[in-house]
């Protein structure tokens, strides 16, 4: 019941986010360039060394790779659905007050950074692989998480098994000593009874040694 209920909570997450992930443009200082057009997306629940290690590996797919100062950068990217003219492009996360992180991607074309008004074929490309990168980034952060999870409930689940099986271990030894117990009263009662048919075969047999004892006195 409490993985389904992980499961459920997975699915639910994820497909909220599919939903509601979004590409948003607006101003971001870059090293390259002030108060340039950007295009950001917001990464829930992700922790920000996850997020950094997959902007990491997407950028270092596209271009030669840099980082500096918190920035990431790939440079003379090619992509053939966005024309001939290789592009640069720079990255940098920011975490709000809510904790959810955002990434700037600054995608300077060569004298201009891209923007839906002025580049909107290519902004819907750029767009698009954004929102896939981010979709795929949470579902994996919360597959891992769901991993995690499932390894903490299958740990606790044999914890209790083992508790289960000592409890019935003690139980048993209890009827064992329960019966033990028993056995030793009854043979304790058995004790009590031959030890007064003893004394009184001890009594009996003193009185004939004695009786013995004083024939041998009386022949001296």
């Amino acid at each position: 019941m409490k993985l389904l209920i992980l499961i459920t909570l997975f699915f639910i997450s994820l497909s909220s986010f599919s939903q509601n992930a979004r590409v948003q443009e607006e101003n971001f200082n870059f090293s390259v360039s002030s108060n340039a057009n950007s295009l950001s997306v917001e990464v829930p629940y992700a922790q920000n060394g996850f997020v950094e290690s997959r902007l990491k590996k997407l950028l270092k797919g596209w271009g030669k790779y840099k980082e500096s100062k918190g920035e990431h950068s790939s440079l003379m990217v090619e992509m053939k659905d966005m024309g001939k003219i290789p592009f640069n492009v720079y990255a940098r996360l920011t975490e709000g007050n809510n904790e959810i992180i955002s990434i700037h991607f600054g995608i300077d074309l060569g004298g201009a950074f891209l923007s839906k008004r002025e580049h909107p074929e290519k902004y819907k490309i750029m767009e698009s692989k954004i929102v896939d990168f981010a979709s795929n980034l949470v579902k994996d952060w919360i597959s891992s998480e769901l991993r995690n999870e499932e390894k903490i409930l299958s740990q606790l689940e044999k914890d209790q098994k083992d508790l289960e099986k000592r409890k019935e271990h003690l139980e048993k030894e209890i009827e064992e000593f329960q019966k033990k117990i028993t056995q030793n009263e009854k043979d304790i009662k058995e004790n009590i009874d031959l030890q007064g048919k003893k004394k009184e075969a001890i009594q009996l047999q003193d009185k004939k040694v004695k009786k013995v004892d004083q024939k041998l006195k009386d022949l001296n």
